[in-house]
């Protein structure tokens, strides 16, 4: 047995080797199609868009996934029905992404509203004279208090090459924020720069433009709110209601634990998911979508 493993490993590298020999550009595609699986790119823009752009999004992807697993084995090692441990594990990876989704939500709403009024604010700089360093440097000392800190890493005072290097500092703060309304700043910023585009009708445009979108998000997130609050019911109370009924009268779950309550426990949850998933679909709100630049080099 031992040697047939050996040979079977054997062939299977020769066969890799005559279809691959350039490993280094299979590892390439491997690491590729991960990414695209596990969608690396979407985490770490949504983790910059939620103000966690420290935590990478490997870490994220492996904390939630290790995390929901964790919950189906304990799930399962509680009730003894497989059902409920993949119940438990998906509930968990679940619920870890809604709360990622709403923390997201609410930091780029702020996030907006503090650079509307920093564009505002920019505008008025750029009509009464000043050119667009100014501009960016006023706003890192005296802007709105939440967009403070994002113009002080473009327009750093103490940096004797802050006029020169702003348009990679602008470029590289856009890859950093994932931020669709700095995007468009950005995109603003770097034609003034680079070709001499007028920036004052700009910003106003940006600011018209984006003021609406977000008073439309926060009109959406209040009507949203009650049926958010339906579906993260519909996820939480299945839950106790299965621990309570192992805590008071376990005996109440021995038919699920046959493989034909298991079936039929399957189906119900099947079911059950397909329910919600309409409700969430319902309540899901519409993701502006980024500005591709192919690049900010001259």
């Amino acid at each position: 047995m031992a040697a047939a493993v050996v040979g079977l490993a054997g062939a299977v590298i020769c066969v890799l080797l005559l279809v691959e020999p350039d490993w280094g550009s299979l590892r390439a595609r491997l690491a590729q199609r991960a990414a695209r699986v596990l969608a690396v790119e979407r985490a770490r823009e949504d983790l910059a868009q939620a103000g966690m752009p420290w935590l990478p999004a490997e870490a994220w992807i492996a904390l939630r996934v290790g995390g929901s697993v964790v919950a189906g084995l304990v799930s399962y090692l509680a009730f003894g029905v497989a059902v409920l441990g993949l119940v438990g594990c998906l509930a968990t990876y679940h619920l870890l992404g809604l709360a990622m989704e709403h923390r997201r939500r609410r930091r780029q709403l702020e996030r907006q509203q503090a650079l509307l009024e920093a564009i505002r604010y920019g505008a008025s700089v750029m009509a009464r004279g000043g050119n667009a360093t100014e501009m960016l440097m006023a706003l890192a000392r005296s802007g709105p208090r939440l967009a403070r800190s994002i113009f002080s890493e473009v327009a750093d005072l103490s940096d004797d090459e802050t006029r020169f290097a702003l348009p990679d500092r602008v470029a590289a703060l856009r890859d950093r924020l994932a931020e669709p309304l700095f995007d468009d700043l950005a995109l603003a910023l770097i034609l003034h720069w680079r070709r001499g585009a007028k920036l004052v009708p700009a910003l106003e445009a940006i600011a018209q433009e984006w003021q609406e979108s977000v008073q439309l998000q926060r009109d959406a997130r209040v009507m949203r709110a009650g049926v958010e609050a339906s579906v993260l019911v519909l996820t939480i109370l299945p839950i106790v209601f299965l621990v309570s009924l192992q805590l008071l009268a376990s005996q109440l779950l021995q038919p699920f634990r046959s493989p034909i309550g298991q079936v039929v426990l399957g189906l119900a949850v099947l079911w059950m998911v397909l329910g919600y998933r309409v409700m969430q679909q319902m309540t899901q709100a519409p993701r502006e979508e980024r500005l591709r630049l192919r690049g900010t080099q001259p």
